[in-house]
């Protein structure tokens, strides 16, 4: 993590948010005090999304009583 006076950002933010993009991490620091961290955004994937296991059903079966059934075990 780099440190980074506020003016000097502020001066070359083009330069500074190429550097982001590239990997690069900042605080910045105004007045002697940190104010702000600048580091690289992550994509993640939402969290409600999840792999789907396929369920084999028995001959004779509907989804419906598959469902109906393994509620009662439970």
């Amino acid at each position: 993590m780099n440190y980074l006076q506020f003016t000097d950002f502020r001066n070359n933010s083009k330069k500074y948010f190429e550097k982001v993009m590239s990997g690069d991490s900042y605080i910045i620091i105004r007045k002697g005090k940190p104010v702000a961290k600048i580091i690289p955004f992550e994509e993640k994937a939402a969290g409600w999304k999840r792999a789907i296991s396929k369920i084999k059903l028995k001959k004779n079966t509907t989804s419906l009583k598959y469902i109906m059934q393994e509620r009662k075990e439970k």
